[in-house]
C-alpha cells in the first residue's frame, strides 16, 4: 500500500510539471516563474582571510584578511567534470578586512566594470561590496560588475615608539660615514592603519604602498649622541630622512638636518622632523632613516631616547591625499 502511494504521488508531481509548462513551484502550488519560492533562500556563506580562486561552491564571500588579498574569478569555461559555459553564474563579495581586495579575472579574461574597456580588475576597498555576473562569453569581457559599493575611506596609518634604540657596531659605523639607518619599528607600534592603501612591513621596517598616489608622509625621532662629540666650540648635523625602495642618499625624497652644537649633541634627546608631500607608486617602500651629515661626529654611539617627561621616541605616518592610476 504504501509503495502504491509514492507510485501515485510521483504521478501526481510529474503531471503537475507538465500541467505548469515546467514552471516549479516550492512552498507553493502556483509558480508564477520558472523556479518560484514561496519562502527563504539560502546560499554559501564563506569567510576567507587570504587570497583565493572563487569557484563553482561560492556564492557570497566575505574577506577577513589584515593585507592585501586577490579573489581570483572562475574561467568562463568550466573545467570537467562540471564542463561549459558559466553564463549568469553570480558571486556576491564584501570586504570585511583592513586592507584593500582586488577582484582578478582569469588569465586574460576581463571585467566589464561599466567606466569604458574592460578591465583585468577591480579593487575593493575595506567596507566595500561587490556583485558580479558571468556574461557567458568565452573570452575577453566575460564578466559584469552588477553593483559595486566602495567605502571612501582616506589611508591613515601611523607608528609611535617609546623604546630606545641604539646604533652601535657598524651600523654606528655606517652612520658616521653618512649611510642612512634605518629607524625601526615593531607591529605593537601601530596606532592606526586605515583605508588599506598602506601595510607596515615589520621584517623591512617600512610601509608598503598599496594604491598609487599622492601621500603626505611624516616622521619624528629624538637623537641623542650617547657620548662626547668630536671637536670643540662646533657643531654636529644629523638628518632625519623619508626614503623610498631602499637607504642610500640616493633613495632619499624628504629631509630634514638638525645642527645641534656639541654640548647639545652629547646631551642628548634633541628633536627632528621631516616631512614631504609625493606621489608613490604601488609597491614602493618608504623607510624613515637618520644618519650625520656635517661637521663633527659622536664618538661612541647613537641613541634614539625620548626626555624622561615624554613617552614618544619616535613616530611615523603615513596620509593618503588622493589615488591615481
Amino acid at each position: 500500500m504504501k509503495n502504491l502511494f509514492v507510485i501515485s504521488a510521483l504521478v501526481t508531481f510529474s503531471c503537475f510539471l507538465y500541467a505548469q509548462t515546467g514552471n516549479v513551484g516550492i512552498n507553493t502550488v502556483l509558480p508564477g516563474s520558472t523556479l518560484t519560492v514561496s519562502g527563504s533562500i539560502a546560499g554559501r556563506y564563506r569567510n576567507v582571510s587570504t587570497s583565493t580562486a572563487l569557484g563553482a561552491g561560492d556564492f557570497y564571500t566575505a574577506y577577513t584578511g589584515s593585507a592585501i588579498g586577490t579573489f581570483t574569478l572562475p574561467a568562463a569555461i568550466a573545467a570537467a567534470p562540471a564542463s561549459g559555459n558559466i553564463l549568469g553564474r553570480v558571486y556576491y563579495i564584501k570586504n570585511v578586512g583592513a586592507a584593500n581586495l582586488t577582484i582578478a579575472a582569469s588569465g586574460s579574461e576581463l571585467i566589464d566594470n561599466q567606466s569604458g574597456a574592460g578591465v583585468s580588475n577591480v579593487s575593493l576597498t575595506p567596507g566595500g561590496y561587490i556583485m558580479l555576473i558571468s556574461k557567458g562569453t568565452a573570452s575577453g569581457t566575460t564578466w559584469e560588475v552588477a553593483l559595486l559599493i566602495n567605502k571612501a575611506t582616506p589611508t591613515i596609518a601611523a607608528l609611535g615608539a617609546s623604546d630606545t634604540h641604539t646604533y652601535t657596531g657598524a651600523a654606528f659605523t655606517n652612520f658616521n660615514n653618512g649611510i642612512p639607518q634605518i629607524v625601526p619599528f615593531s607591529v605593537g607600534d601601530i596606532i592606526v592603519n586605515q583605508g588599506g592603501s598602506a601595510v607596515w612591513n615589520d621584517a623591512g621596517d617600512y610601509w608598503e604602498i598599496k594604491e598609487s598616489g599622492i601621500y603626505k608622509i611624516e616622521g619624528y625621532a629624538y637623537f641623542g649622541s650617547g657620548g662626547t662629540v668630536s671637536g670643540t666650540n662646533a657643531f654636529t648635523g644629523i638628518n632625519l630622512n623619508i626614503t623610498k625602495n631602499g637607504t642610500a642618499i640616493t633613495d632619499i625624497i624628504g629631509g630634514n638636518r638638525a645642527n645641534l652644537d656639541n654640548e647639545t649633541a652629547s646631551l642628548g634627546n634633541s628633536p627632528i622632523n621631516v616631512n614631504c608631500i609625493v606621489h608613490l607608486n604601488t609597491g614602493d617602500k618608504i623607510y624613515l632613516t637618520m644618519n650625520w651629515a656635517a661637521y663633527n661626529k659622536p664618538t661612541t654611539n647613537v641613541e634614539i631616547n625620548s626626555p624622561a617627561s615624554l613617552s614618544e621616541s619616535r613616530n611615523f605616518s603615513l596620509l593618503q591625499l588622493s589615488a591615481t592610476p
